[in-house]
């Protein structure tokens, strides 16, 4: 296939910036333990958004891309498990954003011939996130207090629901009362609302002995409240720097408490280690996506040829869950699955409705450019 030509989204280095474009290149070629899948849909990630902005460097090759969901269409020497025509969700490291991408045999997991590739392609980053922040490094367990910032993200949504499969009491926080409702929805026990008072202090008066995970994707500005509320032995997992890198740390407080601080990149994690984590995924997230315990939640569903929306959206203030591009064929209306959530703005104004993806509801309608949320 090495012949043929593809759609991909191209990073290309201009005077003003980085500039993301639809162009043709050839279809890339698997190697030893490699897959080719043709996608069908991906989902975006804000690394990759950074990469479009200039504030990280472009992936190797230059087409962005971390996760996907297609149907493995060639295999490399080496690969026995995967053959032509399995259907799969994939973590790449790079390149999701085209009709094809190369990736790791071991980085990809089983999808169920009932899950639309739109939903698929909503799974692996975020609930490879959640997987291996919750249960490897935040060692949930049941009974456990969690507190979820940005409860209402791609992550987040995730990681609520996962956190409540594991039998843990979540607390989570976001913004506004629409983001709010759909956190108690996923199953917070409590939501922490970043538009009202003081949080942190709503948080110690909610759980007065503290709580045993934070899952924070703030960094920096919310490190010292964040150690301020652990329980003894309590751990602090770092997924993200929204609110900057740099922070004095007092060494005394995890000390005294016995707490610990750790963070985590799946881009750091070696090839051998995704694919234990992809497997940890598909035995133990998955059969709960299956069966309806865990609901991805679906922002919005744009068209390749909407790159740029959908780009936008996940921008956006008002954006929840994931936002998915569909590259091949997908279901007649994508926004409709079973066992999915979607917010749609369905009346005209600001007010959204949070509704299951099986009944018959509008599409979004396009929304206006706004600054990020950490929500």
């Amino acid at each position: 296939m090495n012949a043929a030509q593809m759609r991909a989204a191209v990073l290309r280095e201009r005077g003003t910036g980085p500039e993301l474009a639809l162009e043709q290149i050839p279809v890339p070629v698997p190697g030893p333990g490699e897959v080719l899948v043709e996608v069908a849909a991906f989902s975006l990630n804000n690394a990759e958004i950074l990469q479009t902005r200039g504030a990280m460097p472009a992936p190797p090759g230059g087409v962005p891309g971390l996760e996907c969901a297609g149907t493995v269409v060639q295999v490399g020497t080496e690969v026995t498990r995967w053959h032509h025509g399995d259907r799969v969700a994939a973590l790449t490291r790079a390149g999701s954003y085209a009709e094809y991408v190369v990736v790791p045999a071991g980085a990809c997991i089983a999808v169920p011939d009932d899950l639309d590739p739109v939903v698929a392609a909503a799974i692996p980053e975020a609930a490879a996130t959640a997987w291996w922040n919750l249960v490897h490094r935040g060692r949930a367990a049941p009974g456990d207090r969690v507190l979820v910032h940005g409860a209402a993200g791609g992550v987040g949504t995730i990681a609520v629901q996962l956190a409540a499969a594991l039998g843990a009491q979540v607390v989570g926080t976001a913004r506004g009362p629409v983001k709010a409702a759909l956190c108690a929805e996923l199953g917070c026990a409590h939501v922490l609302d970043h538009t009202g008072a003081d949080l942190f202090a709503e948080l110690r008066e909610l759980v007065p002995d503290g709580v045993d995970i934070v899952l924070d994707n703030q960094g920096a500005s919310t490190l010292e409240d964040n150690l301020a509320v652990l329980a003894p032995g309590g751990r602090l997992v770092v997924i993200g720097v929204a609110g900057g890198t740099s922070a004095v740390l007092d060494l005394g407080v995890l000390m005294a408490r016995g707490v610990e601080i750790s963070s985590s990149s799946l881009g750091r994690l070696d090839d051998e280690m995704r694919a234990a984590l992809c497997r940890e995924v598909e035995d133990n997230v998955l059969p709960h996506i299956i069966t309806g315990r865990i609901r991805p939640v679906l922002d919005q569903c744009h068209p390749f040829t909407e790159l740029p929306t959908a780009i936008a959206r996940f921008g956006a203030a008002e954006r929840v869950g994931k936002v998915v591009v569909t590259v091949g064929p997908v279901s007649a209306d994508p926004m409709q699955h079973n066992g999915t959530i979607s917010l749609h703005d369905d009346e005209g104004g600001s007010r959204m409705n949070l509704r299951s993806c099986d009944q018959r509801t509008p599409n979004p309608r396009q929304p206006n450019e706004s600054h990020p949320d950490a929500g």
